[in-house]
């Protein structure tokens, strides 16, 4: 899809960054002679997934950048941790990070790209498609031009050409455990007890719930949503106050959710849970790298460490699902998970729509 002078221009730079970096490296290298002798060796590089070495070589260049830059939608909390795990793991290379949620992220990183007024150096964003369309206006590569060593043990369905799935934050089903059992499957909804006892979260409101409509519509027909329709449900515009309805008593059940929706009341005490109903989908955080980053080292070297376990648990313990099996404090996804195309879920709006009543 692109010119060998685009891939060549990535290589360049990475060159450029080596030849820069050992120049930066042994002035530091100096200094610290004077001072307090050799430099501290990079003793926090190992991973458990072999590559120790290969991110040793990266880290030695990205210390001689000192910084990258990273444009984020995840939440701040989860922020926090991704950042305390990474440098300590890296010290002396700072990641700077700025939150940009929803759309944001992708329209500041185009607008600056497109002025020439390139900040950062690693985006990581929700809107799924975005990747493809930054690689089609040529502002980043696939990630084999970037020369990942990692990517090669991370999950191979979760690599996608320019950007490498990070997080996944898998849909639920939350119930109100003072009033509800855990349903056992979808089809379960459509029993007499969940009549006027269901909120359903707006499919128009982001695309990742409409495609797990959409899911639903694939796998059991336009049948099943009319019959969920059947059902009475009250319609929600955001999963936010409708759980905070669902925990007040206003109903039984609550779709789409989210954990993270889930996590924080559930921490005040509020008598709800969630329960995992297969199939089912999910939001995806995917990570790019700019092809004119600054601190290009540095991105390679993040996005490298994305693809370990330890950089799996910064992202995803306590928050959201990994790609990757046996994460400490992250969920699995298991077999039941399906990634969505968006093509396919736009072409299946307008039926679900119509099956769920929604005008």
């Amino acid at each position: 899809m692109h010119s060998h002078r685009a891939r060549s221009r990535v290589a360049m730079r990475a060159r450029r960054g080596v030849m820069g970096g050992a120049a930066v490296a042994a002035a530091a290298i100096v200094l610290a002679a004077c001072s307090a002798g050799a430099p501290p060796a990079p003793a926090n590089t190992a991973t458990s997934g072999g590559d120790d070495d290969a991110l040793s070589s990266l880290y030695e260049e990205a210390q001689a950048e000192g910084t990258l830059t990273w444009y984020t939608s995840i939440v701040p909390d989860n922020m926090d941790q991704i950042k305390a795990a990474f440098e300590s793991q890296f010290p002396g290379v700072t990641l700077q990070m700025l939150r940009l949620g929803g759309t944001e992220g992708p329209i500041r990183f185009s607008s600056e790209m497109e002025a020439g007024a390139v900040s950062a150096d690693v985006l990581t964003t929700s809107e799924g498609d975005f990747p493809d369309q930054a690689l089609e206006a040529g502002w980043t590569e696939n990630l084999e031009e970037f020369d990942i060593p990692t990517l090669a043990d991370y999950p191979a369905d979760f690599v996608r050409g320019p950007q490498i799935v990070s997080q996944v934050s898998p849909i639920r089903f939350l119930y109100n455990t003072d009033t509800a059992e855990a349903p056992g499957s979808w089809e379960d909804l459509l029993e007499d007890e969940w009549k006027d006892q269901l909120m359903l979260v707006d499919p128009r409101a982001i695309l990742p719930w409409m495609a797990q409509y959409s899911l639903l519509y694939d796998t059991y027909g336009a049948e099943y949503l009319e019959g969920i329709a059947d059902q009475d449900y009250r319609l929600v515009d955001s999963a936010i106050p409708g759980a905070q309805a669902l925990a007040a008593g206003e109903a039984m059940g609550l779709f789409p959710s989210l954990p993270s929706v889930a996590n924080p009341l559930k921490a005040e005490g509020a008598p709800v849970e969630n329960a995992s109903l297969e199939p089912f989908t999910g939001v995806e955080n995917t990570t790019m790298i700019n092809s004119e980053a600054e601190h290009l080292n540095a991105a390679r070297l993040f996005v490298a460490w994305i693809a370990t376990p330890e950089g799996q648990e910064a992202f995803n313990g306590n928050f959201a699902a990994s790609p990757m099996e046996d994460i400490p404090g992250a969920e699995t996804l298991g077999d039941g998970y399906v990634p969505y195309d968006i093509e396919e879920v736009n072409a299946n709006r307008d039926a679900v729509l119509a099956a769920l009543g929604i005008q």
